[in-house]
């Protein structure tokens, strides 16, 4: 018995140390595992990390963006009021333009009445005047016959240069009367006068000249 107790006493021995040198192993690799673990989490937390700063990147931007999008916008609202403005200037110009033309149509227009009726009294001057002149010159060439029929009846009855004839007195002496008494064309009024002062007309510029 006493033979067989220190073997016995080895073995437990033995198997302390291996249950101790497992244990110890476990442990090792208990450790291993979290030492592992710890890696993969501080590598977790870096991930972590830079996730935060990515999405922290990408809110900026995303803001930035708003930002963008928002001046983008205040760009597109000037850009369309200023294309308003110019369209609306654009029809103003139309507009003036369109008036212009028809201004310058009517001004025309008048220019052309304005000429027209230029010519028109001219030609109507002129004709006036040459009738004016017409008539002056009759007037005068009947104011020669009546101051000759006038001379012709003092001569046959003996009349003096103080006489005054009275119109039937010297018709008879005017040559082509057919019995009418010569009239003025311009309806100027004659005034025989004594022999010696020639016939007038009531006209101005319808005259013979002064003995």
């Amino acid at each position: 018995m006493k033979s067989i107790l220190p073997w016995i006493l080895v073995v437990a021995l033995a198997a302390c140390a291996g249950a101790f040198y497992f244990s110890g192993s476990a442990k090792d690799r208990e450790l291993a595992s979290l030492r592992e673990q710890m890696q993969q989490m501080d590598g977790l937390r870096g991930q972590v990390d830079d996730l935060q700063k990515q999405a922290a990147d990408q809110k900026d931007q995303i803001a930035s963006m708003q930002r963008d999008n928002a001046e983008l916008l205040k760009l597109r609202g000037q850009i369309k009021q200023v294309t308003d403005e110019k369209t609306q200037l654009t029809k103003q110009l139309a507009a003036a333009q369109s008036q212009a033309e028809r201004s310058q149509a009517e001004v025309q227009q008048v220019q052309a009445r304005a000429t027209e009726s230029a010519k028109q009294m001219a030609e109507q001057q002129i004709l006036q005047a040459r009738q004016n002149s017409q008539a002056a010159n009759i007037c005068i060439n009947n104011l020669r016959i009546i101051d000759g029929a006038k001379q012709q009846w003092a001569l046959d009855k003996g009349k003096s240069a103080n006489d005054v004839p009275q119109p039937a007195d010297i018709l008879p002496y005017i040559p082509n009367s057919n019995g009418v008494f010569p009239q003025c064309p311009g309806g100027g009024r004659y005034t025989l006068n004594a022999v010696s002062v020639a016939p007038t007309c009531t006209i101005p510029g319808h005259a013979l000249p002064q003995r």
